[in-house]
């Protein structure tokens, strides 16, 4: 633990810290292999919560760790009901029960984020740390609006005025306007992408801050639409650099062929010959695009997250920070690919829980928190259909 001055008080700053190793959850990742290739996928729910328990009993905050009680058998019996509503679904495609599947369709499309929200929740009342549950309750409606309403309604306004330009562009004629018309097009098409990605994080971060809490104290967070837009904006100029890049590699090369096939009618000898060096260079691009995507995600990511968790606190009292750097997060992921890959995912252990204790170990805590009132809400479960469906819709995880 160490501390930070706010004036003339003393404010305690503790940060997580993960105790496991590479080694520990290795077994536990091939064990969970085994037994699901064994019982031919039928164990995968208890494999799912045994990974999950490791991670979170070996995370720890001032001394106590945290504790997962979910079971394997609640997310096989939502899975047993989501495969049941399959069957039904795809029995009455084959027999063409057009009326059926637009009812089943619409009442997934009306109930599904009420079902996320409440698998979220099973997820929050299973962890606990200091003896105290976390809980998390959001309205049907707001639920709704998050993950359905609102990027439906972006996405309809982007394609209608990609439409609009496209149309234009069209009706003129002219290929230099169609062109350009088409660019202007797809530059608001993408933007339109960027506004709906960062609306969606505003707002799906807001709900779960916002209805979550640590016992009977509450969480919260005044989360900024226009920041959180601005940070997937920036991430996605990023991408650009690498998309001129690959464009100036290949398209060279691309229309050169398409010249001599036009003109001189296209030897095929001599377009295998042109091929060759265009091999090397389309690798080369792939790469490059990889890469930026990479850099895209990451700062994003970084950048969301340091935002969000300066936003948020628990009973006003309780603040939060990230640390999470945009250079040691890319070579850290960049790395753990690469010896992934080398090893044919038999080091995916090892990556996993070099990542989460660099994301745990740059997550602090400020504030005094044994001047917290820690008290149990009480809250069960509920074992009712929908619910016992919902908890094989979300395995979200709490304490990252």
């Amino acid at each position: 633990m160490t501390s930070e001055t706010h004036g003339s008080v003393a404010v305690p700053v503790r940060r997580f810290l993960f105790q496991g190793s590479g080694k520990g959850y290795f077994v536990v990742w091939l064990v969970n292999i085994l037994l699901t290739l064994i019982t031919l996928g039928l164990y995968l729910p208890w494999a799912l919560v045994r990974a999950r328990r490791y991670f979170y009993e070996n995370t720890e905050l001032s001394g106590a760790r945290f504790s997962y009680h979910a079971t394997g058998r609640s997310i096989f019996v939502g899975w047993l009901c989501l495969l049941v509503l399959y069957v039904i679904f795809f029995i009455n495609v084959a027999y063409q029960n057009v009326l059926l599947q637009l009812c089943m369709m619409g009442l997934f499309l009306i109930f599904f984020p009420w079902l996320i929200t409440q698998g979220l929740r099973y997820q929050m009342l299973m962890t606990e740390i200091n003896g105290v549950r976390f809980n998390f309750y959001a309205t049907p409606l707001r639920a709704w609006w998050v993950m359905m309403g609102c990027p439906l309604l972006i996405i309809i306004a982007s394609v209608v005025v990609f439409s609009l330009f496209v149309t234009s562009a069209l009706s003129s004629g002219s290929y230099g306007a169609i062109s350009v018309m088409i660019g202007i097009g797809t530059l608001v098409l993408l933007l339109g992408i960027a506004i709906m990605q960062g609306v969606y994080a505003a707002q799906w971060f807001g709900m779960l801050i916002n209805n979550l809490q640590y016992g009977k104290l509450k969480f919260s967070a005044e989360i900024s639409m226009k920041k959180c837009i601005t940070i997937v904006v920036l991430s996605m100029l990023l991408f650009v650099p690498f998309i001129v890049l690959v464009m100036v590699l290949v398209m060279p090369s691309l229309m050169a062929m398409q010249e001599y096939a036009y003109v001189a009618g296209g030897d095929p000898e001599q377009l295998a010959m042109m091929m060759g060096p265009l091999y090397g260079k389309l690798a080369l691009s792939y790469l490059i695009y990889i890469a930026g995507a990479i850099v895209c995600f990451l700062f994003a990511f970084v950048k969301l997250r340091a935002y969000i968790y300066g936003q948020l606190a628990l009973e006003g009292n309780i603040r939060f920070s990230s640390t999470v750097a945009m250079g040691r997060m890319f070579w850290i992921s960049v790395s753990n690919m690469l010896v992934c890959f080398i090893t044919l995912f038999l080091a995916w252990p090892w990556a996993k829980v070099r990542m989460t204790r660099y994301l745990l170990e740059n997550t602090h805590v400020h504030g005094d928190l044994e001047a917290l009132t820690l008290e149990d809400h009480g809250v069960q479960p509920a074992k009712d259909p929908a619910n016992l469906l919902a908890r094989g819709l979300s395995f979200y995880p709490a304490v990252l």
